[in-house]
């Protein structure tokens, strides 16, 4: 399975987001999405999962217009995780994380014994199984933020698109959030499209990492081909250095403005 973007250009308006944008998701891969703020990375996720539409160009789902899925069958296939995520001040982990389940159900069904083991499955995955008879509004922000990937999980997508999963995380968090993702990316297989401020991040994790600037694609590949000395220069205006550590699987960057 893959999704594709040909030829595509958003806007806002008259004023154009991302232009020219031409790109390929492969299913079980981690891609990650990088550039400096305003450079059009969320507008990119937002435009392949179907939540803005392109003035020009086309979105494919394998060989199938994005267009032509309705909504059920495209939440089958894509879990998406927005910035900005609010539930009722009541709802428990558990009842919210079986919200997940609703692309699987007929209209107004209760959970079948699949679906509750799947749910049982998202929360243990996540770590938040221990939470899920606490309201989501008692959990800390780390804690909320594993709810909140449970939920997206408990719909089985084939992929799941994430922007900026660490915001608002504390440095611990952080790194909790991202081994999570990474291990359960290579254990089932689901597939990871994020958008990341953090380029150590996006270095220790990702498979493919897209280059954005000016609301087009500058570069995409490995992240040891892509993240280097001259991409920050041109890209983020940062001198850089890139430093090996004993013991760690992929360096770290060092950098400060030129």
């Amino acid at each position: 399975m893959q999704v594709s973007a040909n030829d595509m250009q958003i806007c806002y308006g008259d004023y154009i987001a991302v232009d020219d944008m031409h790109i390929t998701i492969q299913k079980s891969k981690i891609t990650t999405i990088i550039g400096p703020n305003g450079s059009g990375k969320s507008t990119v996720l937002k435009g392949l999962t179907r939540l803005l539409k392109p003035k020009r160009g086309s979105v494919y789902l394998d060989s199938k217009e994005i267009t032509t899925f309705s909504p059920k069958e495209l939440a089958k296939r894509l879990g998406v995780l927005p910035q900005k995520h609010s539930a009722p001040p009541d709802f428990k982990v558990r009842e919210l994380v079986g919200y997940g389940r609703m692309p699987h159900q007929k209209w107004f069904s209760q959970h079948s014994k699949e679906d509750e083991i799947i749910i049982d499955w998202a929360l243990r995955v996540t770590n938040t199984w221990e939470l899920q008879n606490k309201s989501i509004h008692e959990c800390s922000g780390g804690e909320a933020q594993r709810v909140w990937l449970a939920l997206v999980l408990a719909q089985q997508p084939e992929i799941l698109f994430l922007d900026e999963p660490t915001t608002y995380l504390d440095i611990a968090h952080q790194m909790d959030t991202m081994n999570l993702i990474k291990r359960f990316n290579r254990k089932s297989g689901i597939g990871v499209v994020m958008v990341l401020h953090d380029l150590s991040h996006a270095m220790q994790v990702s498979d493919w990492v897209v280059v954005m600037k000016d609301g087009r694609k500058y570069d995409e590949g490995p992240p040891e081909d892509v993240i280097t000395c001259k991409m920050m220069r041109e890209v983020y205006q940062v001198d850089c250095q890139i430093i090996e550590i004993e013991g760690r699987e992929k360096p770290l960057l060092a950098y400060r403005e030129l």
